[in-house]
C-alpha cells in the first residue's frame, strides 16, 4: 500500500507537508447536481481536503463535467436544443448546486466548452499516443446494435448505444443499459448482454464496428495496483470479477461525432474516446493541467510529480475507474495512477434511487434556498449519511429531526462559550484549558483515525464533534471557553466550515483552521460573536423540495 500523507498529532506542527491533488469522478451534465451526489463521493473530498488542509499539507482540488457522455445527446435529442449547449448549462448549475452546500474546489471546469476544448482535446491525444506508443492498445471489431430510428443517420450516429441501449446485465441478471450495470458494478459489451432493446426504437441488425481497446500486458498488474491504492474488498471484488470474465482489458473509443475524435487507420468510422476509461482519465489528466497551468510545477499525474493523487466516486464508475482509468495510467509511461481511489455505495431517495430522469431528487441547489438553513449543520447530517458500507436512505423526517438535534445542541454551546469570552474585559495572557485539551487529543485523534486514506469513514467524521459538544458543561470560564471554541474550530471545520471560519478569525486566528495552533490563543477578539446562521426546520421545508409525487 502506498504510505499516505501523515496526521501529526494536535499542537504538533506538520513538518513533512505533502502536495496533495484531489480529483474526483466528472458529473454528467444531462441534469443538475442533487442530494445524491453531494453526499456522496463531493462532500466526501470536500472533507478529506479539509483534513489534509487542517493537518497541514498542501492540497489542492479539481473537477469537470462531462458535455460528451451520451446522455447528453439523449437529452439534447429529447430536448431538440445543441448538446453543447444543453451541457455548458447544466455544468453552471451543478457548480452553483455543489457551492450551494459548501462544496467548492480550486477549478471547477467544463472543458468541452469554449477556449477548453482545444486543451481537453490535447490531453486526449496525448494519452492515446502513449498508450500506443507503449504497445496498449488493441483494435478489435466487434457487434454493436443498430436501431431503425438512427439506421438513417450517419455511420456514427446509427448505432444503438449508451443512453439508447437497454438489457439485463450478463452477471446480475439486473436491468441494464448503456455499458453497465448499476446493480453490481458489471460492465459489457452490448453483444455480451441479454434481452437487448432500443430505448429509441426497434434494434434491426447488428454490425461489426472496429474500435480502439486497452490491453494491460503482466499478469495481475491490475490486482497488484488496486493492493497498493487500498482499494476495499467490496469494491476489490468488482474488479476482481471483471478481471476474471474479460481479462485486464477494456474498450477506449466508441463511434460518434459529439466527443473527442482520436483517428487510426484500423477505424472503419470515426472514433471518439469512451467516457468510462479513456475519456475518464483524460478528465482528470485535464484538471491536473489546470492546477499547474502558467507554472513551472509538473502536471500532479505525471510520472516526475511526487504530489499524493486522490479519486473519488460511486459505485456505478467501480469498473471505469479499476480498469479503465488505472489501466489507462499503467499502459503508458508519462501519467501516473491515482494513490487512492475512493468509492461509495448510492443513497436512496425515501427509499428509492435518485433519479435525474424521473424527476425522483432532492437538487442540492434547491435545499439550500431553504430560508435561514444552516448549510453547515445540513453537512453533518449528509456526512453521517454518506453510504461507505452500503446503501443509506434520506428520508425527510429522519433529516428534519437530526438537523434540530445537532443545531440545538452545537448552537447552545457555541453562545454559552462566545458569552463566556465576551464577558471579558481583555483576553491578555489567556491561556487554554489543559484538561480540555487532553480531551481534544483524544477525539481529534479518533476523527483522524475516521478520516484515515487508508480506510476512510466519513460518516463517523461527527462522533468526535459531538463528544466534544456534549463535554461542554454548565457556564463555562474565560479558559474552558476558549479552549472549546478552539476545539470545535478544529473538529468541526471538514464538516461546518462556515460557522468555525468565522469562530477562528473571531478568535484572533487567520486563515483556516489549524490542528498545529489548537492551544494557542490570541488576546484579540474580532468583532461580533458569531452565531450559527440557520433555524430550526420543519418537515415541510423539505417536502418543498420534493417533487409533488412524493411529497404526496
Amino acid at each position: 500500500m502506498k504510505k499516505s500523507p501523515t496526521i501529526s498529532r494536535i499542537n504538533v506542527a506538520n513538518t513533512h507537508p505533502v502536495d496533495v491533488y484531489i480529483s474526483p469522478v466528472n458529473l454528467t451534465a444531462n441534469g443538475r447536481a442533487h442530494l445524491g451526489h453531494a453526499a456522496g463521493p463531493y462532500l466526501r473530498m470536500d472533507v478529506v481536503q479539509k483534513h489534509l488542509k487542517r493537518a497541514g499539507h498542501h492540497v489542492r482540488s479539481g473537477l469537470t463535467t462531462d458535455g460528451f457522455e451520451n446522455h447528453v445527446l439523449v437529452r439534447a435529442a429529447l430536448e431538440n436544443i445543441d448538446p453543447s449547449a444543453l451541457a455548458h448549462g447544466f455544468h453552471i448549475r451543478i457548480v452553483e448546486d455543489l457551492a450551494s452546500v459548501g462544496v467548492v474546489f480550486d477549478h471547477f471546469d467544463d472543458p468541452a466548452y469554449g477556449g477548453n476544448l482545444q486543451r481537453f482535446s490535447k490531453v486526449g491525444n496525448a494519452l492515446m499516443g502513449a498508450l500506443s506508443a507503449a504497445g496498449s492498445l488493441r483494435f478489435l471489431a466487434g457487434r454493436l446494435p443498430v436501431d431503425d430510428a438512427g439506421s438513417t443517420a450517419t455511420p456514427e450516429e446509427r448505432f444503438c448505444i449508451g443512453g439508447w441501449f437497454g438489457a439485463t446485465c450478463p452477471v446480475c441478471l439486473a436491468s441494464a443499459g448503456s455499458f453497465f450495470c448499476e446493480q453490481c458494478g458489471h460492465h459489457f459489451e452490448p453483444e455480451e448482454a441479454l434481452n437487448p432493446v432500443s430505448r429509441r426504437g426497434r434494434i434491426v441488425e447488428w454490425l461489426e464496428n472496429v474500435s480502439a481497446f486497452l490491453s494491460i500486458s503482466g499478469k495481475d498488474r491490475l490486482l497488484r495496483e488496486w493492493d497498493d491504492t487500498a482499494i476495499e474488498s467490496s469494491f476489490l471484488e468488482i474488479g476482481k470479477r471483471y478481471v476474471a470474465r474479460k481479462g485486464q482489458q477494456m474498450r477506449l473509443t466508441v463511434p460518434g461525432l459529439h466527443g473527442l475524435a482520436w483517428n487510426s487507420r484500423h477505424f472503419n468510422s470515426q472514433q471518439i474516446l469512451f467516457s468510462y476509461s479513456s475519456l475518464l482519465y483524460a478528465h482528470s489528466l485535464y484538471c491536473g493541467y489546470k492546477d499547474t497551468e502558467g507554472t513551472h510545477k509538473p502536471n500532479p499525474f505525471a510520472r516526475e510529480s511526487n504530489a499524493f493523487l486522490i479519486g473519488g466516486t460511486g459505485i456505478d464508475n467501480t469498473i471505469p475507474m479499476l480498469v479503465g482509468v488505472t489501466g489507462c495510467a499503467l499502459g503508458q509511461n508519462s501519467f501516473r495512477p491515482f494513490d487512492r481511489i475512493f468509492f461509495n455505495h448510492f443513497i436512496r431517495l425515501s427509499g428509492s434511487k435518485f433519479s435525474t430522469s424521473r424527476g425522483h431528487v432532492i437538487w442540492a441547489g434547491e435545499i439550500a434556498r431553504i430560508p435561514n438553513i444552516s448549510v453547515d449543520v445540513l453537512r453533518v447530517y449528509l456526512s453521517e449519511i454518506c453510504p461507505e458500507e452500503t446503501e443509506t436512505d434520506l428520508v425527510p423526517e429522519r433529516l428534519v429531526d437530526r438537523y434540530n438535534a445537532v443545531l440545538d445542541k452545537i448552537s447552545a454551546a457555541i453562545d454559552r462559550c462566545t458569552e463566556s469570552l465576551n464577558s471579558m474585559p481583555s483576553l491578555a495572557g489567556c491561556h487554554v484549558d489543559g484538561a480540555m485539551m487532553v480531551t481534544l487529543d483524544r477525539l481529534y485523534e479518533k476523527q483522524c483515525a475516521a478520516l484515515s486514506l487508508d480506510r476512510l469513514r466519513v460518516s463517523q467524521s461527527s462522533r468526535p464533534l459531538i463528544e466534544w459538544v456534549d463535554h461542554l458543561d454548565g457556564s463555562p470560564n474565560h479558559k474552558t471557553a476558549y479552549a472549546w471554541l478552539m476545539g470545535l474550530c478544529i473538529l468541526a471545520w471538514p464538516l461546518m466550515p462556515k460557522i468555525t471560519e468565522a469562530l477562528w478569525r473571531w478568535l484572533g486566528h487567520s486563515g483556516h483552521p489549524v490542528a498545529a495552533r489548537a492551544s494557542t490563543p490570541s488576546p484579540h477578539r474580532n468583532g461580533a460573536a458569531p452565531k450559527i446562521d440557520g433555524r430550526r426546520l420543519a418537515v415541510s421545508d423539505i417536502e418543498r423540495c420534493l417533487p409533488g409525487r412524493i411529497a404526496a
